[in-house]
């Protein structure tokens, strides 16, 4: 479901005073989601961050769109390494702070642990010091602008997911392992924006998310040539059309 983007400000002032120990930053925001229909729980501010259709600082905000819409997510992020074990090595960054855009005198209304409460400040539409410096707009958020995912992480470009099992979808992970925790379940023919390639996973973007999933399960454009330093990823049905063929050859079938 979408929500529309004015009623979401609009739910944030009902918790004005609301104590931090009773609703931190992220339990306000769902909180306010909750209120307008949505249920959600999502682990912290660094993943609802990593959640986002579009990113970029105020600035690019305002000249891509012409505006910060009402509604929209404010964090602030920094280059600490503080960011949960999990993301560390993405290039993202640490989004220790969540609050939501009330465009009411310019204002953010969110849970400050600083001040014990949930609070409306002052957000002047400019990246400052120890503020809010980046802009988050979802496709589940109905603005008065429409967003895509252009800006924020630069892609390489786009790819397709598929493996041997039809009916099976392609797990998508928190981290370039099998031990990582599968956040999405890709079905096999769709499209995902390929960020990052790696020696045997890939970054990639599915829909709202951001993981990891094997380059064995794929694969970009028609091409079968070889470029040096480039991974080659095969489907697991072009695996095992390889080994009938080797089979063929050894008369190790039929």
């Amino acid at each position: 479901m979408r929500v529309d983007a004015k009623q979401l400000a609009r739910a944030g002032y009902t918790y004005l005073g609301r104590l931090y120990s009773e609703m931190d930053c992220q339990a306000f925001v769902e909180r306010c989601l909750y209120d307008c229909g949505m249920k959600i729980n999502l682990a912290g501010s660094n993943t609802w961050f990593r959640r986002m259709t579009w990113t970029g600082s105020p600035e690019e905000c305002s000249r891509q769109f012409g505006k910060i819409p009402v509604g929209a997510f404010l964090f602030i992020v920094s280059n600490d390494g503080r960011e949960p074990a999990k993301y560390r090595g993405d290039g993202i960054g640490n989004a220790s702070h969540i609050g939501i855009y009330t465009g009411q005198g310019k204002g953010a209304i969110h849970s400050s642990s600083s001040q014990g409460c949930v609070v409306e400040s002052r957000f002047t539409g400019k990246s400052i010091n120890g503020g809010w410096n980046r802009v988050g707009l979802w496709k589940n958020v109905m603005y008065d602008v429409e967003i895509t995912a252009e800006g924020g992480h630069e892609p390489m470009g786009n790819a397709t997911v598929s493996g041997g099992n039809v009916a099976e979808p392609i797990n998508m992970r928190t981290g370039p392992s099998t031990n990582e925790l599968i956040i999405a379940k890709i079905p096999q023919g769709d499209e995902v924006e390929l960020l990052e390639r790696g020696q045997k996973w890939s970054k990639v973007r599915y829909q709202t998310y951001v993981g990891y999933v094997m380059n064995v399960f794929i694969h970009q454009g028609d091409s079968e040539t070889i470029v040096p330093g480039e991974m080659i990823t095969v489907s697991k049905i072009e695996l095992e059309s390889v080994y009938d063929k080797i089979g063929d050859m050894l008369g190790l079938r039929g």
